[in-house]
């Protein structure tokens, strides 16, 4: 119907008046998996904008409800760099040759279609979490259900990192408290969905999101920033991935080959094993030294142990201190 808009992925190319009617042609030239085609329609307000990356314009485009249509505006201004920190680290924005949108829907989240992100509400976090999403779930796909952290952990895990880059030290912090208190809520589950069969369980906030986030954290530490999204980025341009499907084991191929490490007991600890570990602590000291014993317990047995550096911090009475890894 007049003044009502339609938006959907890709890019519209025409808008026809057909006397009465209004007939909206959206075309989308990539590979697109099933659930993430979209389409919503309502008197939409549009506000549009771009970003330069590397040289080239990107069309960003809104779909928003008339009310508190500037508020919505303003919260989205943090789309410019969002988009400036994920193509830098994570590689081209990967649906260039088109645009990049949000529509806003009745919801209280939201949904990373491709090129056009649904939206419940305007904050860093959402933003950031469905813009990962364009490479991680829409760029490369996990290939089964039990797969499903290689889309939600880097999305949350990327949204830390936007607010490690672009906020306030107390926003990182901030979430880093509160994403391993997440992932530490219950004793057992696996970061990798063993039972495809219960949505609470592939979609658990505890497993998928937050724990599978805060190991990608632990693997970025264990390999260095660099080496890590190397690695990463290695995989997200894999031609036998890209605009394609992946497991679990492909995600761990290229970051042993941007490392030259063996990753098969890491991801056999953190991603198929249950549960986290805890530590006890006891030290002493003699003369110029100083002796420390760590224990560790773990909250499930399928993990013997849990091999994994532990950063210690010792401060002298002069208030000087050092960390040393163990």
């Amino acid at each position: 119907l007049p003044g009502y808009k339609v938006a959907s992925n890709g890019v519209l190319v025409k808008e026809k008046d057909l006397g009465g009617i209004v007939k909206f042609h959206w075309k989308h030239r990539y590979p697109i998996t099933t659930y993430l085609i979209a389409i919503a329609v309502t008197d939409y307000r549009i506000h549009q904008t771009e970003v330069v990356l590397d040289g080239d314009s990107l069309n960003l485009v809104n779909y928003l409800f008339p009310q508190d249509f500037a508020f919505k505006v303003d919260r989205l201004r943090k789309t410019e760099q969002l988009m400036m920190l994920f193509d830098s680290t994570l590689g081209d924005y990967p649906f260039m040759a088109e645009q990049y949108g949000h529509a806003e829907f009745d919801w209280p989240g939201g949904m990373e279609h491709q090129t056009m992100s649904f939206m419940g509400f305007w904050d860093q976090g959402l933003i950031a979490h469905e813009l990962v999403h364009q490479w991680f779930g829409n760029k490369v796909t996990c290939g089964s259900w039990q797969d499903i952290w290689l889309n939600e952990g880097f999305a949350t895990y990327m949204t830390g990192l936007a607010y490690l880059y672009l906020s306030p030290p107390e926003a990182w912090n901030f979430w880093i408290q509160r994403t391993q208190l997440n992932a530490t809520r219950q004793p057992d589950g696996s970061v990798y969905v063993t039972d495809t069969t219960e949505l609470a369980r592939i979609f658990n906030s505890t497993l998928t999101y937050n724990k599978s986030a805060f190991v990608l954290h632990m693997l970025r530490w264990e390999l260095g920033h660099e080496t890590f999204f190397e690695g990463v980025r290695s995989y997200l341009n894999d031609p036998a991935l890209q605009f394609g499907y992946a497991r679990t084991p492909d995600l761990q191929f290229h970051l042993e080959q941007a490392s030259n490490r063996d990753l098969n007991e890491f991801f056999a600890d953190w991603i198929y094993g249950q549960g986290y570990p805890t530590y006890d602590l006891n030290w002493k000291k003699e003369n110029d030294t100083v002796f420390v014993t760590l224990y560790q317990t773990q909250s499930h047995p399928s993990v013997d142990f849990f091999e994994m550096d532990v950063p210690l911090q010792i401060v002298g009475w002069n208030g000087e201190s050092q960390i040393e890894r163990v």
